[in-house]
């Protein structure tokens, strides 16, 4: 960024740092109690009140997940209105995460406030060794991220929270169903000392829906939380082991593909006491991915199998200094991002052997480093509440950047805030963008970052047995990666040319029966996406898809059966602008609007045992969320829930 624009954002920050300092002198007291329910949102450097916050953040809530009829983290964020969940195969094997129209590049994913995106590629984000029964809740922000969490929080951010260690609690399930569905869950909490500790064991596998949809995943996870006295100590490591068929997963041409996915994950984080907290993180994660075009015959042109290992390591820190009126936070990181490839990165001298595979060689290598300072503060007076903040972000491969933004909001009266926002974001691009070579695509390692502006405004709602939320935004991309030709060429080359604006409307509405009403459903959800994008690619024929979500529709019903019973019943409707290729005939076809139906009941036999009985895709219809790829039809599971508290 050039220095002028440099100078600019520091006469800001100065100008800032100035009222703050002037309206706390006149205040002279802490801000007036809020009377509706407070919720931190933990994902953030600096934890702010959910009723005061200019911007949408949807928390789910484990209440909602268990009710939900559901088998993977996937599976969940699916009934999300603003998330395009693109899968290729069923109970979460491979899926793609969107968010308000950007690509699956664009959106941060956090495991316990720890940014986890795979740099070889995002078809890797949600590749996490945690079981969806692990989950305490998911926070979800809408809208871009960057000056909060840093890169690729460009489009939004997706933050996982495990359960709390510590509660002596022993949970297990048994689940199955048809096309040999098989689900095997247990999970234990208990107290050692002043060590809390939580522990998991999943394994779930299938012989597929249809041909060469076969899957097998094994997981495990620990969080250990302890207390020192001056700070809490929480640790966190994972283990993910996942194959399967991938029946035409990137290229309808090869129904025989397959791939192979190792994932493991470890995290050691300190936070001080007292009022002014200082917190410090150390992390690292490794993934290991095995590709193969051809599972069974292969032809004699087939040079061999993909191997790619990719690995993330680094240490952020961030300090947060309460004041009368809000809160100052100052945040850091560095961070290397690693891949060893037989395809993608720079030319070895000295090929690396692939352990365990036969003669296997990863002939590339590529590193790269970031570091991220973050500052910012918020202010909360009365019913005004104004936030601002700036990260300055710099790659290995690249100058300094400079990105802010600023979230306001007015609580008009005890059920309406009126909230608005401009922020800055950028995505670093994956190594796949950047050397990525085929007979007709060609990666440049020499992309940019790329770079939107955002400006949002909307209403949140809440009352007594109801809450919601409208919202209308405008995102302005540029410098977005696309593959791209001129018409005399014939190589697709990654290019940092193509400019998208993005623009958007949501409704989001949850109401909750009160006590004593006799009324024959108990909650109702609904909620409803539009986007519009449009694109500009100078003189190149850009190979951009724009096949997003038009429109988005989500409903869920939780209808009570007995006392000792709850039906819920969830509803997606989904229209997707473009088109594909189809495979077969060769014309451009598009996509066609479907809507699913899922249901799933509980039925309690006593305390903490339970039945479970989920029906997905009720009225087997056939879609697609990728073209070419077809998902399954009516799929039914059942099993047995064990939950059991027990003494030390």
């Amino acid at each position: 960024m050039e220095i002028k624009s440099v100078k600019i954002y520091l006469k800001f920050a100065i100008i800032y740092v100035q009222i703050i300092s002037m309206i706390s002198s006149l205040s002279g007291h802490e801000p007036d109690t809020l009377s509706i329910e407070e919720i931190i949102i933990s994902g953030k450097q600096s934890p702010e009140i959910y009723s005061d916050l200019a911007r949408i953040v949807h928390t789910i809530t484990p209440e909602v997940i268990r009710s939900m009829p559901v088998t993977s983290i996937q599976d969940i964020l699916e009934y999300v209105t603003a998330l395009d969940i693109r899968q290729r195969g069923s109970h979460g094997v491979q899926a793609d995460i969107s968010m308000r129209g950007g690509s699956f590049e664009q959106v941060l994913i956090l495991l316990n406030g720890v940014r986890i995106n795979n740099p070889q590629t995002g078809h890797h984000n949600l590749n996490i060794p945690v079981n969806a029964s692990d989950i305490q809740r998911i926070e979800i922000l809408e809208g871009p991220g960057s000056r909060i969490y840093g890169p690729n929080a460009f489009s939004g951010a997706v933050n996982i929270i495990t359960k709390d260690p510590g509660e002596n609690i022993f949970l297990a399930h048994v689940k199955g169903g048809e096309y040999g569905y098989l689900d095997l869950f247990a999970s234990g909490g208990f107290q050692t000392g002043s060590l809390g500790n939580y522990i998991s064991l999943g394994n779930s596998s299938s012989q597929g829906f249809t041909e060469n949809t076969d899957f097998k995943t094994s997981n495990v996870f620990y969080r250990g939380l302890t207390d020192t006295g001056i700070g809490i100590i929480d640790f966190q490591a994972g283990y993910l082991n996942k194959s399967y068929g991938a029946n035409s997963f990137y290229s309808a041409l090869y129904p025989e593909q397959y791939e192979k996915i190792e994932s493991t994950f470890t995290n050691l984080n300190f936070k001080s006491g007292g009022r002014v907290t200082y917190s410090q993180s150390v992390y690292w994660k490794r993934l290991l991915d095995r590709f193969e075009l051809f599972r069974y015959d292969k032809p004699s042109w087939y040079d061999g199998h993909n191997f790619h290992k990719t690995d993330i390591y680094g240490t952020n820190a961030v300090l947060n200094i309460p004041y009368s009126l809000g809160n100052i936070y100052l945040g850091s990181e560095i961070r290397n991002e690693l891949i060893h490839s037989s395809v993608l990165g720079e030319k070895l001298e000295t090929p690396k052997e692939v352990n365990n595979q036969n003669g296997a060689f990863y002939n590339y290598y590529k590193k790269r480093e970031q570091v991220n300072i973050t500052a910012g503060s918020s202010l909360i007076k009365d019913r005004f509440t104004f936030s601002s903040g700036i990260l300055l972000s710099k790659t290995s491969s690249n100058k300094w950047g400079v990105y802010g933004g600023i979230d306001m909001s007015i609580r008009v009266n005890k059920n309406i805030n009126w909230f608005s926002s401009w922020n800055q974001s950028l995505r670093i691009p994956s190594f796949t963008e950047m050397y990525y070579s085929g007979p007709v695509h060609k990666g440049n390692p020499y992309l940019m970052p790329e770079e939107a502006n955002t400006a949002e405004t909307g209403l949140r709602l809440h009352g007594g047995d109801w809450s919601g939320c409208i919202a209308v935004f405008r995102r302005k991309g540029k410098n977005i990666i696309d593959w791209a030709k001129k018409d005399n060429e014939l190589i697709w080359e990654s290019r940092n040319i193509t400019l998208i604006n993005t623009y958007g409307f949501e409704l989001e509405l949850v109401w909750g029966r009160p006590e004593g009403l006799k009324f024959p459903v108990k909650e109702i959800r609904t909620g409803y996406s539009f986007l519009d994008i449009s694109k500009q690619s100078e003189n190149y024929i850009s190979a951009y898809a724009l096949d997003y979500l038009n429109h988005k529709i989500v409903t869920g019903l939780t209808i009570p059966l007995f006392s000792y019973a709850d039906l819920v019943l969830m509803t997606v409707y989904q229209d997707r602008a473009g088109t594909y290729t189809n495979v077969h005939s060769g014309a451009e076809v598009p996509y066609t609007p479907f809507l699913l139906v899922d249901i799933g009941s509980t039925f309690q036999l006593r305390e903490g045992l339970h039945i479970s009985l989920d029906v997905s895709n009720l009225f087997n219809t056939g879609y697609t969320d990728i073209g070419n790829v077809p998902l399954p039809g009516r799929w039914i599971k059942g099993g047995i829930n064990l939950g059991l508290p027990f003494k030390r």
